[in-house]
C-alpha cells in the first residue's frame, strides 16, 4: 500500500516536500518527491536546512515541482549535492523560474554568510551558506519538461496530471495517480492556491478529481484578505507619500508580486490617478522573471493577453518611468534619490536580499511608507513590521522604525479561508481524507474546523515527519 510522508511544509508554511512512496521493498518500492522547498521564517525552521533527510536522497527515483517559489524549489541543490539523481519534472515556466530563483538564492546566501563572518552576528559557530553556485547547475540538469495541463508519465508507477493553480507563473496543482499492480490510488495536490480575480494570470482551477486523499495548502486557513480594490488603494497610498515628500518601499516576491504592482502602477499612470514618479525595479531576478511572465503567454488571462495586444498600449507590466538596478553599484545609487520615488525590492519577506539596505536608509524617516504585500512568515523581519515592532535588526544594527507601515493583503498571491473553500467546493466527489499543510497551527486548525463543518469531510492536520497510508 502507497504511503506518503511530509517531509515539509506541515506546521508551518514553508519547506514544502512530501515523499510518496510505493508497496514493495528495496528496488520493487518507488519514490516520488513532490516539491523540495527551504524552510524559511524563524531559526528554528531555518536550522531544517542544514540536517539530512530522513531518506537516502540516492533512493528517491523521481521528483516533480508544483511550481517555482524557494520554499518549493530551493533546497533541490542540497538534495543533489546528497546524492540525488533522478529526473525533476516542472512545466516549462517553472524550470526557467526555477533556474532564476536558485540561482539568486544561492548567490545571497554566499553574500550572506560572508557579510556575517564579517559582522560576527551570525548565530553558528561559522557562518556558511547553505549552498553555493556551483550546486545549482547539477540542479538544472536533472530539470526535464512536462506539460502545463494534462496528463503525463512519469513512470509506470506514477501519473501526474496538471492544473493551473492561479498563484504564480507556472503554478500548478497536481492530481497524482499511483498504479500498484490493478489498485489505483490518486492524490491531489493542491500546491500554493491563488486568488480569484486577481490581474495577468488564469484563475485557480480545481482538479475534477475523484481523489482518494487531498494535500491542500492552508496559508490563510484562518482569514480572510482585506476587502477594497488594490488599485485604488495603491493609488491613496502613492498619492498621500509623494505628497509629504516621502518614498515608497514595497518588500515583493520577484515572481508574482513584483508583476502584480507594476501592472497596477502602470494602470494609475496610464489612467492619471498617480503621478509619473521614479519606479525603481532593484532586483535582476524580478526583471528576468518579469520577462517570463511576457513570454509565457499560455498562463495570461483574457484581460492581460487584450491588453497586450491594443494598439498603443505598450507592454501593461512596463511604466513610464521605470528603473532598472541590475548591478549592486546601480542598487546602491538609489540611496542618492531624495525626490519622491517607489522602490520594489525582495525579498518579500524582508527575510533578505537587496531591499534589506533600502530599508535600513529609509525606515527611520516619518514621510516614507513601507507595503507589506503578502504572507509574512512567523521569525521573519516582514512579520515583525506587520506587528508593529518600533525597532528592526537589519546587519548587527538597530534601526528605528518611523516610516508608515501598511500592510494590504489585497495584493496577496494566497487564496484566502472562502477562496480556500471556494476551491475546495469544486472537488466532484469528497475526498477519503485530507490533510492540510502549508499553514501555521492555527490558520491550518480553522481551515480543518472549516472543512468540517462546510463539507463534513475528514479532514487532519499534517504533522512534520508523519508518515500515512494513501490506501484504504
Amino acid at each position: 500500500m502507497a504511503k506518503l510522508t511530509f517531509l515539509g511544509a506541515a506546521g508551518c508554511v514553508t519547506g514544502s516536500k512530501y515523499l510518496v512512496e510505493t508497496a514493495g521493498s528495496g528496488a520493487a518500492s518507488k519514490k516520488l518527491l513532490v516539491d523540495c522547498g527551504l524552510f524559511q521564517g524563524a531559526n528554528e525552521l531555518k536550522e531544517r536546512n542544514f540536517k539530512p533527510l530522513p531518506v537516502d536522497p540516492k533512493t528517491i527515483d523521481y521528483a516533480v515541482l508544483t511550481h517555482a517559489h524557494l520554499d518549493h524549489t530551493g533546497w533541490l541543490p542540497v538534495l543533489a549535492r546528497d546524492g540525488y539523481r533522478g529526473p525533476i519534472f516542472a512545466n516549462p515556466a517553472t524550470m526557467e523560474l526555477t533556474e532564476i530563483l536558485l540561482k539568486d538564492s544561492a548567490h545571497l546566501q554566499e553574500e550572506d554568510a560572508e557579510r556575517a563572518k564579517r559582522k560576527k552576528y551570525n548565530h553558528h559557530e561559522e557562518a556558511r551558506a547553505l549552498y553555493e553556485p556551483e550546486d545549482v547547475d547539477p540542479v538544472l540538469k536533472l530539470l526535464k519538461p512536462m506539460p502545463r495541463s494534462g496528463g503525463f508519465d512519469i513512470s509506470p508507477e506514477f501519473h501526474v496530471e496538471s492544473f493551473d493553480a492561479g498563484h504564480i507563473l507556472g503554478s500548478s496543482s497536481l492530481e497524482l495517480a499511483i498504479r500498484e499492480g490493478a489498485k489505483k490510488t490518486v492524490v491531489v495536490f493542491s500546491g500554493d492556491i491563488g486568488r480569484y480575480g486577481q490581474p495577468i494570470l488564469k484563475e485557480p482551477t480545481t482538479p475534477p478529481s475523484k481523489a482518494d486523499v487531498l494535500i491542500c495548502e492552508s496559508t490563510y486557513g484562518d482569514r480572510e484578505h482585506e476587502d477594497g480594490d488594490p488599485e485604488g488603494l495603491l493609488a491613496q497610498i502613492v498619492n498621500r507619500v509623494v505628497k509629504r515628500g516621502g518614498s515608497i518601499v514595497i518588500p515583493a516576491f520577484a515572481i508574482g508580486r513584483t508583476q502584480t504592482f507594476m501592472y497596477y502602477l502602470r494602470r494609475l499612470e496610464d489612467q492619471q490617478r498617480i503621478p509619473r514618479i521614479a519606479v525603481y525595479v532593484d532586483s535582476p531576478m524580478a526583471l528576468s522573471a518579469t520577462d517570463l511572465y511576457i513570454k509565457h503567454k499560455e498562463d495570461h488571462d483574457l484581460e492581460f493577453a487584450r491588453e497586450e495586444s491594443s494598439d498603443g498600449k505598450g507592454d501593461p507590466l512596463n511604466v513610464h518611468e521605470f528603473h532598472l538596478t541590475r548591478t549592486a553599484e546601480e542598487s546602491k545609487a538609489i540611496n542618492k534619490v531624495k525626490t519622491p520615488c517607489i522602490i520594489i525590492s525582495a525579498s518579500g519577506m524582508v527575510s533578505g536580499g537587496r531591499v534589506l539596505h533600502h530599508l535600513a536608509l529609509r525606515l527611520p524617516d516619518a514621510k516614507n511608507a513601507i507595503i507589506l504585500a503578502g504572507f509574512q512568515a512567523e521569525g521573519t523581519r516582514g512579520r515583525a513590521l506587520r506587528e508593529g515592532a518600533k525597532t528592526l535588526n537589519l546587519f548587527g544594527e538597530t534601526v528605528p522604525v518611523c516610516a508608515e507601515i501598511v500592510e494590504m493583503g489585497q495584493f496577496s498571491a494566497h487564496a484566502g479561508k472562502s477562496e480556500l473553500l471556494r476551491w475546495l467546493s469544486g472537488l466532484p466527489t469528497p475526498p477519503k481524507q485530507t490533510y492540510l499543510t502549508h499553514g501555521e497551527p492555527v490558520a491550518a486548525q480553522a481551515l480543518q474546523a472549516a472543512i468540517r463543518q462546510k463539507f463534513a469531510w475528514k479532514a487532519a492536520v499534517a504533522r512534520y515527519l508523519d508518515t500515512v497510508s494513501l490506501g484504504a
